[in-house]
């Protein structure tokens, strides 16, 4: 028996979604979020960013990346066999306990691992799943050791299991996946005292292998961006996510910075390219490229905080091509374009956007309004982030959309085949992206282990997405956060935040 299932028992009983009382301190940090996790603490159900933000508290990850490659979180080291490189074997970080208690072994990691290469896995961990497709299996080796094997050859293997955020595989077992989410057990710096859809609470794991340095922290569910300012404003919240550059002089006059930190995605309005319709057809989506001046709106509308682009990709990931470069704004060939293409008296697109996080009613607005000069009516629809969520796992749900804002993101892998993989090419699940001329290379790409060969694969994908203008290419994301001045080493890398190392000095 799970030596947690005692609070579990108490929590049913109760009807309670997951909470127990704990200590009310003023070494309190409270964050306004635009969005809390769909699937409550269960985090195989969201793996996007802003999901990641409240999950990092909770859970540690097997492994964290950056453009050079894998660094040691809960597995250690690896090595892949010489004679077998579907084989590897990972080495397990010692004396790691759970929020509950229990070891932390290689258990945990087989079970886990063996359960995501399950049919079950798959069709109930699909946001997860479908980036960890090539597993075949693991074995328990010893204590700390794991052996695990890949259906072929997979050079970012280590880097891929970066996407698992570990939990406690015997506890899942007790309260099912299902209830995961109501009774989440990681093994990170902060454990849960309540998660319910508006909002989180965490304490300190004082017992932990890297304990927080705050007490408390609250995430509060604030979807609408002047909403986050106003709490930040009249000091109701200490750090507020996904803001943008015109609140900066609010910001600095309630006490506060706007820190900017570079992303890991570029951000896209992408097209629906595999379903019948005017973005089906290459000319009619290097028209809309051509025909929206989206260095006016960085330098205008973002403060120059950032750059255009024009590849699935940003600097700080590898596969980055430095001498691609953005669509150059040419109303005059946009138009010439989508007369070849049979629109020029013109057309209209409908796209869906999720409009309440960051800049991206800002986006659309703008994108509009440059896409009439050139006779294309952007009809854009606002949803909501589970919304999105639910047509990237039933694409059907798009409806007559065929643009839809998203983003070409690299986590865990900070590797640019992260997102073709999952997302967007022919192997996807949701196919909305199928070039089959590069499928070949994509193969490629993700069998070869030689550094010099792999770096020639990927340039040539890099070059093929930009040709085929497979996304209105936008920008590179930053994350931009209203952090108060009190508190201390708030330092965000690679959209992964140090909540082990964050404090708060109000005095």
């Amino acid at each position: 028996m799970n030596k947690f299932v005692g609070l579990l028992g108490g929590v049913a009983a109760a009807g309670a979604v997951f909470a127990f009382s704990g200590t009310v301190t003023a070494d309190e940090l409270i964050v306004g979020h635009s969005s809390l996790p769909t699937g409550l603490g269960n985090p195989f159900l969201d793996t996007s960013h802003s999901a990641g933000f409240v999950f990092g508290t909770v859970f540690d990850r097997l492994t964290v990346s950056t453009k050079t490659g894998p660094a040691a979180e809960m597995l250690t080291s690896w090595k892949v066999n010489a004679d077998d490189k579907t084989k590897w074997t990972f080495k397990l970080r010692p004396g790691v306990k759970f929020h509950n208690g229990n070891i932390f072994d290689a258990a945990d990691i087989a079970g886990l691992l063996n359960w995501l290469a399950s049919d079950e896995g798959k069709a109930k961990a699909a946001s997860v799943a479908r980036n960890t497709r090539n597993l075949a299996g693991a074995r328990v080796m010893d204590a700390l050791t794991v052996e695990v094997s890949t259906k072929t050859p997979d050079p970012l293997l280590p880097s891929t299991l970066g996407i698992i955020k570990l939990v406690d595989w015997q506890h899942m077992q007790d309260v099912t996946f299902e209830g995961l989410g109501k009774d989440p057990i990681g093994t990170g710096p902060y454990q849960v005292t309540k998660w319910d859809n508006a909002s989180v609470v965490v304490e300190r794991n004082a017992g932990g292998w890297r304990a927080g340095k705050i007490d408390k922290i609250t995430f509060k569910f604030l979807p609408e961006l002047p909403a986050r300012v106003n709490a930040f404003e009249s000091d109701q919240i200490d750090l507020a996510f996904q803001l943008v550059a015109d609140n900066k002089a609010r910001i600095e006059a309630a006490n506060g910075k706007l820190q900017v930190s570079p992303g890991t995605a570029i951000s896209i309005l992408h097209f629906f390219q595999n379903k019948e319709g005017p973005v089906a057809d290459v000319r009619v989506r290097q028209a809309l490229n051509y025909g929206v001046n989206m260095q006016d709106f960085v330098e205008r509308i973002m403060g120059g905080l950032t750059q255009t682009t024009g590849q699935p990709g940003t600097p700080s990931i590898n596969g980055y091509q430095t001498d691609i470069k953005p669509y150059p704004y040419d109303p005059d060939k946009a138009r010439s374009l989508l007369a070849e293409a049979g629109y020029g008296g013109g057309l209209e697109i409908i796209a869906e956007s999720v409009v309440a996080q960051g800049d991206w009613r800002d986006i659309v607005q703008f994108v509009s309004s440059e896409l009439k000069k050139i006779n294309v009516t952007f009809t854009v629809q606002a949803i909501t982030l589970p919304e999105l969520i639910a047509r990237v796992r039933d694409t059907s749900k798009f409806g007559d959309a065929s643009v839809f804002s998203f983003n070409y993101g690299s986590e865990p892998t900070m590797d640019i085949m992260r997102s073709i993989n999952g997302l967007h090419s022919c192997r996807s699940p949701m196919k909305w992206t199928c070039f089959p001329d590069i499928e070949d290379t994509i193969t490629a790409a993700n069998t070869e282990f030689d550094p010099a060969k792999r770096a020639a694969h990927l340039r040539a994908i890099a070059q093929y997405y930009h040709d085929q203008a497979a996304s209105l290419f936008l920008f590179d994301s930053v994350d931009m956060d209203a952090v108060k001045n009190y508190v201390k080493n708030y330092q965000p890398v690679n959209r992964l935040i140090n909540w082990h190392e964050v404090s708060v000095d109000k005095i």
